[in-house]
């Protein structure tokens, strides 16, 4: 029987989930970061996003899974936090997002050159939830560029709270 997947495309689905991990990882980091400053409803906003990077990286194991691939995760790597302003973790996290998209619609191409249907409609559904990471991303950057201080940041953070 033939595969139901080429060699090429398993490595970069499984090169996906390595990815969306991280970046739940990254977001974990962040959420603890922001707690730290007691920016909690922030934390909350990014311990959302970590609920939602699992998420993605479950869709594809899944998607991996119903197409019988057998694979070990690759190894994630740790994400020391180091954010000297606001804006620089708002770079981070639509970065972070803008690389992800990147990455899906590269896949989605590969999957189309091998005529794989069921990977490529998966990748154009994920792709569809990135629209919601970008408007995230985007707006926090867009507010983060304003507030140059990381008090400034603990006063929108109040603001999240009502």
């Amino acid at each position: 029987m033939q595969p139901l997947i080429s060699d090429a495309l398993k490595e970069s689905l499984v090169a996906q989930l390595a990815s969306e991990k991280q970046n739940a990882n990254i977001y974990l980091s962040i959420a603890s970061f922001l707690n730290g400053k007691g920016l909690s409803h922030l934390a909350d906003k990014f311990l959302n996003q970590h609920a939602e990077e699992t998420e993605h990286s479950l869709i594809i194991y899944k998607l991996l899974s119903d197409l019988s691939v057998v694979f070990n995760v690759p190894e994630i790597n740790e994400f020391q936090v180091l954010f000297t302003n606001p804006l620089s973790l708002a770079e981070l996290y639509l970065a972070r997002e803008f690389e992800t998209t990147t990455s899906l619609g590269e896949i989605k191409n590969l999957a189309m050159e091998d005529e794989n249907h069921v990977v490529e409609e998966r990748m154009r559904d994920m792709i569809k939830l990135q629209q919601n990471e970008y408007e995230e991303a985007t707006s926090l950057y867009d507010t983060f560029e304003l507030l140059n201080e990381w008090w400034q940041v603990a006063l929108y953070d109040v603001s999240l709270g009502k």
